[in-house]
C-alpha cells in the first residue's frame, strides 16, 4: 500500500537533524500491514535513492530503513518488506543498496543479513544522528 511515494522528489525540502535544509532525494514509503488481527498496523519501510547512480550523499546514512511497532516484532515482517523493497530498488535502477543500523541492534542486523547483506563498514554516526557506533552493510541487486 503506497502513502508517500515521491519517485521524482519532487516533496518540500527536508531539514536535517541540525536545521539545515537540503532537497529532497527520490523514495517509496510502504506501510507494513498485518492483516491478521484487529490492530493491523505493523510498522514502515522506506527506500531513497539518488537519480543515476547507487551512492547516497555522506549524511544519507543508508537507502533503505524501516521499523515494526514493539508488539509485532519478531514475526518475519520487516525480513519480508526488504525482500520486496529490494525488488522496488533494482527497478529503480539500482545495483546495490546499503543499510545502516546500531552496532546493539541485533534484530536488524539480522534482517539485513537474511536477505543478502554483508557488512562493510564498521563507523560511528555523525553527531547530528548521536553519534552512536554503527555498522553499514551493503546488498547487492541481481541484474
Amino acid at each position: 500500500f503506497a502513502v508517500a511515494d515521491d519517485p521524482e522528489a519532487r516533496g518540500p525540502q527536508v531539514t536535517r537533524p541540525d536545521g539545515t535544509q537540503v532537497d529532497r532525494l527520490p523514495g517509496l514509503l510502504r506501510w507494513l500491514w498485518d492483516d491478521g488481527t484487529q490492530d493491523g498496523f505493523a510498522g514502515s519501510i522506506n527506500l531513497r535513492w539518488m537519480k543515476g547512480h547507487a551512492p547516497l550523499p555522506p549524511l544519507v546514512l543508508g537507502h533503505i530503513g524501516y521499523a515494526v511497532v514493539p508488539w509485532k516484532q519478531q514475526r518475519g515482517y520487516a525480513t519480508q518488506a526488504l525482500a520486496q523493497v529490494l525488488v522496488l530498488a533494482r527497478g529503480h535502477g539500482l545495483p546495490m543498496v546499503e543499510l545502516t543500523t546500531d552496532a546493539d541492534n541485533l534484530p536488524s542486523q539480522k534482517v539485513i543479513t537474511a536477505n543478502g547483506g554483508v557488512l562493510v563498514e564498521h563507523f560511528n554516526k555523525p553527531a547530528m544522528y548521536g553519534g552512536a557506533p554503527s555498522l553499514r552493510f551493503r546488498i547487492t541487486l541481481p541484474g
